[in-house]
């Protein structure tokens, strides 16, 4: 019993850290849809945070849309393999009758200059591929004026049956499982367009997590700061409150909300004015947010990088730098 436990808890975990990381390449990558398209298999970004964290790609989409972060939207039907789930095929055709694969199809053609009436694939071709009417020897040129086309059926040459319709064989060119249309998977693909607030909000969650863990590990503690304000009374917009021996550092972590960028450079300026409004260290943390001023005032330093593990591990280093 207590494994099983374990086991699921272990379960709940990975689930929760791909969808950390789910959110974090939609965020970082500003994207508002996702296609989880079984064509481009391993090579598709949301599939490689599912194989990463040890969890079925459906289980990933699964969550994401149950907590609103994806909104699903069918874009197609393919047909995949019931071995392997691949959907690369060789497509065969094969007689309905004995299930020979030696058929052939037959296209009855009339040709208008001289009337005649035969099967275009029998008909005499050069080294060019020009085909040419049988009776009269003249090219067949355009269809619909020199010749035009009655009608198709196919011949077995095995058991000599004619049909309208040859039956499909699909070879599985991952596993060489052989299907046809009664034991073939089909199925509706989606697309997936990102709730970008639920998205932000989520990446905002996991910034302010990282980043506590951090400084906590630098001998920090570290709550939110929603009620710090600064001499003036105005509430100062930080994100978290840092203190250590008496030491007070407020911290500000900014990206683009929503993809936003001009809101993300506000909130820089915002944060060097409370800097002004107060005796607290600051720190500015931008994530694909500039937040260098030409004057930055004493009490403020700042890092920025393109993601957020480049900003974690800038802000690792500084700790470490400032330790010794």
């Amino acid at each position: 019993m207590q494994s099983r436990d374990t086991a699921s808890l272990e379960s709940l975990r990975n689930i929760a850290q791909a969808l950390r990381s789910l959110v974090t390449y939609l965020v970082e990558n500003n994207l508002d849809e996702v296609e989880i398209n079984p064509k481009n298999g391993s090579q598709n970004p949301v599939r490689a945070i599912a194989e990463k964290h040890g969890i079925a790609l459906d289980v990933l989409i699964d969550e994401s849309v149950k907590r609103g972060l994806l909104k699903p939207y069918p874009v197609d039907m393919l047909v995949f393999c019931p071995k392997c789930g691949s959907s690369t095929f060789r497509l065969r055709l094969k007689c309905p009758n004995c299930g020979s694969l030696n058929v052939t199809r037959n296209t009855l053609f009339s040709h208008v200059t001289c009337g005649y009436i035969g099967v275009l694939e029998e008909a005499p071709r050069d080294s060019k591929g020009r085909i040419f009417c049988p009776k009269c020897k003249q090219e067949l040129l355009k269809e619909g004026q020199d010749w035009v086309k009655i009608g198709v059926n196919w011949r077995c040459r095995d058991c000599g049956t004619t049909f309208a319709y040859p039956k499909p064989l699909l070879e599985c060119v991952a596993c060489g499982a052989k299907a046809d249309e009664n034991t073939l998977v089909y199925r509706q693909v989606y697309r997936y367009k990102v709730d970008k607030k639920i998205a932000s909000d989520l990446y905002a969650q996991t910034f302010s997590k990282r980043v506590g863990e951090v400084l906590a590990a630098y001998g920090w503690t570290v709550t939110p700061a929603s009620e710090i304000k600064g001499v003036s009374g105005i509430p100062k917009n930080a994100t978290l409150l840092a203190e250590r021996k008496g030491e007070k550092m407020l911290v500000y972590n900014i990206f683009p909300r929503e993809g936003n960028v001009e809101e993300a450079r506000r909130e820089v300026l915002n944060a060097l004015g409370a800097a002004l409004d107060g005796a607290f260290n600051h720190l500015i943390l931008g994530v694909k947010t500039p937040t260098q001023v030409a004057k930055m005032p004493e009490n403020v330093s700042s890092i920025e990088g393109g993601t957020l593990e480049e900003v974690i591990n800038k802000l690792r280093d500084k700790l470490t730098k400032e330790k010794h």
